[in-house]
C-alpha cells in the first residue's frame, strides 16, 4: 500500500487502530520516518537506523510542509514497509528493526 501511495503522490500515510495507536509514514520515496504514537498526546517511538549517516530532504507533508531529518532517524523504504506490514499483523515490531523511545525515558 505504501508503494501505491507515492504512485498516486501521497508521501503521508496515517493509520489509526480501535485502541487509538496512531502509526505515521512519512517518505521521500528512498527513506521513510515511521512513528507509532500510543495515545492522544504521546511522543511515542520512531524507527532508527543506528549505522545511519547524513540527512535526507524531500519529505513531503499533508500540509505543503518539506522536511529534512538526519538519516539516523529514517530508515529505507523497504524496510519501512515490511515494518508497517509486520506491526499491522502482529502488533509488534519485528525483531530486526531498531525503535527509538521518544517519551525520554
Amino acid at each position: 500500500m505504501l508503494g501505491h501511495r507515492l504512485d498516486w503522490a501521497s508521501q503521508e500515510t496515517w493509520f489509526e487502530d480501535e485502541t487509538g495507536q496512531l502509526l505515521a509514514v512519512i517518505t521521500n520515496g528512498t527513506r521513510a520516518m515511521v512513528m507509532l504514537m500510543h495515545g492522544d498526546g504521546d511522543p511515542g517511538e520512531h524507527l532508527i537506523d543506528p549505522r545511519g549517516e547524513g540527512r535526507s530532504g524531500g519529505f513531503l507533508l499533508a500540509n505543503g510542509q518539506v522536511d529534512t531529518y538526519a538519516d539516523r532517524d529514517t530508515v529505507a523504504f523497504g524496510v519501512a514497509g515490511q515494518a508497517v506490514e509486520h506491526l499491522i499483523d502482529h502488533d509488534v515490531w519485528p525483531d530486526d528493526v531498531t525503535v527509538e523511545d521518544d517519551c525520554g525515558t
